[in-house]
């Protein structure tokens, strides 16, 4: 497979292309974390308010996960992640030209309505495409465009923020997302029997290996909703709610509480990146150790249990403290806690996929990103309201770091297959 042409190579064309296509969603989607002081100043609104704005993209987000997530299994996850592309890219650049509350809101709900599914339908379309033995790996190679998302991004709206002001960076950020809708159409097939392009001894061997995978899995009797009932998706969905609650109110809050040290906003992209490098390089140790073992369960356990400690410990090193050393020691913790928490992606993942039929679980995985997203209209919210009634985000942290740990302990009760390696 090294001697393979690049754009003949599975790893690279559906992989690489998905990759950069989340990298876009997942900026569109964050990028006004960055812009939230500008934004608070310029329209006025408080950090409950703002909060609350950044809390209805996931209500947005919610609607189409388990329609999309049904759509992609049952037809095509490549056409379905195309419309979603396109529209959401014209949502997000239409941010630059809001005014009030009330339009921010609307366009927050908008941008998570178009943006969900588009996790979902990449995990059930990585499904079509990879073996159970390589879907760690290859969830994690797709999910790590979520801390590099923030690594590239941040300094670059810092530096646009800094010169040009944040509707240019709302425009600047939207663009990409159109042009590679073209690459996209170009790069992604449905499935690998269908792929012109991919050498006819690895089609064959790859194929026979997904159609042996399907023919092993056992089957969801009754008609596909029940999958919603199968007790590991509710305790996954329930767990993903508990860490994106805590993911998300960290992620949205983190410039702030950096500008807050008394750092320029050019200061706080760059440094608002480091956790995000971290991150990706956890993803990547954990997923290479849990595809190895063929291990999914305690690895995402142990990751968000760390997660979980270290933020506890990042109130300590708490933005009311002031001064250079508090702004050290917040993005220390910080950086371990966000390392920590993408560790559990790429065995978080590939779990659903590995309990599930594949015609049925695009709807289980839906679910479970639906749930966890509700955590996401939770913590931005709740963040910002105890930094309006405290002073500071040391409880906010505090509470996150508990909720970490509370859905580790959710995880105990699923089991998991054992899978012999080839």
């Amino acid at each position: 497979m090294g001697a393979m042409a690049p754009h003949r190579n599975r790893w690279v064309r559906i992989l690489g292309v998905a990759f950069v296509m989340y990298v876009l969603s997942y900026i569109d989607r964050t990028n006004i974390a960055m812009a939230t002081p500008a934004l608070r100043s310029e329209l006025g609104l408080s950090a409950s308010a703002i909060g609350f704005a950044n809390g209805m993209f996931f209500w947005g987000y919610i609607v189409l996960q388990i329609p999309a997530g049904r759509l992609a299994a049952v037809w095509s996850a490549k056409w379905v992640i195309l419309g979603l592309l396109l529209v959401w890219s014209v949502v997000s650049f239409s941010t630059a030209f809001v005014t009030t509350e009330n339009e921010l809101i609307a366009n927050r709900f908008l941008l998570g309505l178009f943006e969900g599914g588009v996790l979902t339908c990449t995990i059930v379309l990585i499904r079509k495409w990879f073996t159970k033995e390589e879907r760690a790996r290859a969830n994690t190679l797709f999910l790590i465009s979520i801390p590099l998302a923030s690594v590239i991004a941040n300094p670059i709206s810092g530096v646009v923020l800094q010169h040009f002001g944040w509707q240019m960076m709302f425009i600047v950020e939207a663009l990409p997302g159109l042009a590679w809708a073209l690459v996209w159409i170009w790069a992604i097939t449905e499935q690998p029997r269908d792929a012109a392009w991919l050498d006819r001894a690895e089609k064959a061997r790859l194929v026979a290996a997904l159609e042996a995978e399907e023919a092993n899995t056992p089957p969801v009797k009754g008609h596909w909703v029940k999958t919603l009932w199968h007790p590991a998706i509710l305790l996954l969905a329930l767990y993903n709610f508990a860490a994106l609650m805590a993911e998300w109110g960290v992620t949205f809050w983190l410039p702030t509480v950096l500008k807050e040290t008394g750092l320029s906003i050019m200061a706080v992209g760059f440094l608002s990146a480091v956790p995000y490098a971290a991150g990706a390089l956890m993803m990547i140790l954990v997923a290479i150790s849990s595809d190895r073992l063929q291990e999914r369960k305690w690895h995402m356990m142990a990751a968000t249990a760390m997660s979980g400690v270290f933020l506890l410990l990042a109130q300590i090193a708490g933005p009311q403290v002031g001064g250079q050393g508090s702004t050290i020691g917040i993005l220390v913790f910080l950086a371990l806690a966000v390392a920590s928490f993408f560790g559990r992606f790429g065995p978080f993942w590939a779990l659903p996929s590995e309990v599930l039929p594949p015609a049925v679980a695009g709807v289980g995985i839906g679910l479970i990103n639906g749930a966890g997203n509700l955590g996401g209209t939770v913590g931005p919210y709740f963040f910002g309201f105890v930094r309006e009634w405290t002073g500071s985000f040391t409880l906010a942290l505090t509470a996150g770091g508990l909720s970490l740990i509370v859905g580790t302990l959710l995880l105990l009760p699923i089991r998991q297959r054992r899978v012999a390696k080839a």
